[in-house]
């Protein structure tokens, strides 16, 4: 027998539809259909109830094979939505919790189910918070994250227009980056946890534990080395006196020597050790490199600096290329490797005056270049004239001279 469902037709109508559907999903007869008879009676005593009531009840859907289930699930938003605003916010989050938490293999039903209920609320409706999470959840049960993963960049507009409060939206990263971990994501997965961090001004317990968590994670990641932008954080500045810092701190400014006696001394801290020396060894050769660039370094300076074999310098300055952190040039005959760009881990005072040298030094060049141009210029000026060209050089200008 199947079932019509009228959303033109009056709200304890409406009610009536969706009873009498889902009390056939539990078997009941018609004649008898005691879920039908405890609606209305519900109805009639306490309406603001029946909302969160059907919320509930309506999990059976996920459970059963019928083909009215998705217009059945659709009358229960508008009967939901139309709810006194008193009631509206738990029923929603009723209805979102049974289609998360009902174990069923119908993912694509929930999933548009659940996006109806997002765009069926309005665009500042806190309750959308509650409808995208669910989303999230049940597009994360089914490993299917990564077809998210072009809309989260618009999370921080949403949640604006959501008009969600600090704590809604921390909870929100959290839960994202969570997820998105989960899902081996881990790039974004961090993108998330330290847009989190960002909220911190005040130190907190949960503050501190964002912190060292944002710091663990960014030195786990493999190709993360953003470090001097982490250490900015407020939240990160506020736990200087921690492990994790002074842990950061490192890889900012510290040697192989120093991050082994660091790791031996606190077991347990660094998530993956190897990962961690790696990471050292590149950003070690990557500051080796800003320090002699356009200089030639032998494979023994390397090998020395990294604590490494002689025979393991290529392999090393590849990997620190394809990581992005330097461009150099390979001299496998003579053993030697020239730099040409690399980054600097931090970049303060003596970066500046050093950056500062080398401006001064290509200006200096460049006023050699433009005078000898300038003569080639002036003499070949003479020659068609016929006359012979004397060129007196002054470092302000060219003073010329025609016999």
């Amino acid at each position: 027998m199947s079932t019509t469902f009228s959303i033109q037709s009056s709200s304890e109508a409406q009610i009536d539809d969706l009873a009498f559907y889902i009390s056939r999903l539990r078997g009941e007869s018609e004649d008898d259909a005691p879920y039908v008879k405890e609606i209305q009676a519900l109805v009639e005593t306490d309406k603001n109830s029946i909302y969160s009531r059907l919320a509930e009840d309506v999990s059976i859907l996920l459970t059963k094979n019928d083909r009215e289930v998705e217009h059945a699930f659709n009358l229960s938003i508008v009967i939901i939505l139309g709810a006194p605003e008193s009631v509206l916010p738990v029923a929603v989050k009723t209805l979102v919790g049974s289609l998360t938490k009902t174990e069923s293999s119908k993912t694509s039903l929930k999933q548009k189910i659940l996006l109806n209920l997002y765009n069926a609320l309005p665009n500042n409706s806190p309750l959308r918070y509650d409808a995208f999470l669910g989303l999230v959840d049940v597009t994360a049960q089914a490993d299917e994250l990564d077809s998210l993963t072009s809309q989260l960049a618009n999370v921080d507009t949403w949640a604006k227009q959501w008009g969600i409060d600090l704590a809604a939206e921390r909870q929100l990263y959290q839960y994202l980056s969570e997820k998105l971990d989960q899902a081996g994501e881990k790039k974004t997965s961090l993108e998330f946890l330290l847009k989190k961090l960002a909220t911190y001004e005040t130190k907190d317990d949960e503050s501190i534990t964002c912190a060292k968590k944002a710091i663990l994670s960014a030195i786990d990641m493999e190709n993360y080395f953003a470090f001097e932008s982490l250490i900015q954080y407020t939240a990160v500045q506020h736990i200087k006196d921690s492990e994790e810092f002074k842990l950061l701190d490192l890889f900012l400014n510290g040697n192989l020597q120093t991050y082994e006696t660091f790791v031996s001394n606190h077991p347990g801290l660094v998530p993956d050790q190897e990962a961690g020396l790696r990471k050292m060894r590149l950003l070690s050769l990557a500051s080796l490199g800003s320090e002699n660039l356009a200089r030639e370094l032998s494979y023994a300076e390397i090998s020395k600096a990294l604590m490494i074999k002689e025979d393991e310098v290529e392999m090393w300055v590849i990997d620190v290329i394809r990581a992005g952190l330097v461009e150099a040039k390979l001299d496998q005959l003579n053993k030697t490797v020239i730099v040409h760009r690399s980054i600097y881990r931090v970049f303060g005072k003596e970066q500046w005056q050093q950056l500062s040298a080398r401006l001064n030094t290509w200006k200096d060049s460049l006023n050699d270049i433009l005078a000898v141009i300038g003569n080639a210029k002036l003499i070949a000026g003479g020659a068609l004239q016929g006359g012979a060209a004397v060129v007196v050089e002054d470092k302000s200008d060219l003073a010329v001279k025609t016999n």
